[in-house]
């Protein structure tokens, strides 16, 4: 009889506790998000623009001209480059076809300003 006794007690239990509610799930870890344009391992700065960039890159040495970011047509034409060179407004077409890793692309801004300076 008290084998009994404690089997029920112990059915009882069981059942009170499968409905008691579940216990809160603990929110996974999730990383503070980088914005968008830093390497996620080094955290240095990474070039977003999509094209041929990766192919050649610095072929132009387009990084010794970076001072002119911000500057307008004439600082390039004041600054004696002996490289081609071409300027790329907004919404201008660049065709693929004349591709020449060696010329320097000043990209301006739609009042003039250089905002960017690519190969090619």
């Amino acid at each position: 009889m008290i084998g009994l006794a404690k089997s029920s007690a112990l059915l009882l239990i069981l059942a009170v506790a499968a409905c008691a509610p579940a216990p809160a799930p603990q929110p996974a870890y999730v990383p503070p998000a980088l914005p968008p344009g830093l390497d996620p391992v080094t955290g240095l700065p990474v070039d977003l623009t999509p094209g041929l960039n990766d192919r050649e890159p610095d072929t132009c040495h387009a990084a010794d001209h970076q001072y002119l970011i911000g500057q307008t047509e004439a600082a390039v034409n004041a600054a004696g480059l002996t490289r081609p060179s071409r300027m790329v407004r907004p919404g201008g077409i660049v065709s693929q076809e004349e591709y020449d890793s060696f010329r320097i692309n000043f990209h301006t801004d739609a009042v003039g300003n250089i905002v960017r300076i690519t190969c090619g």
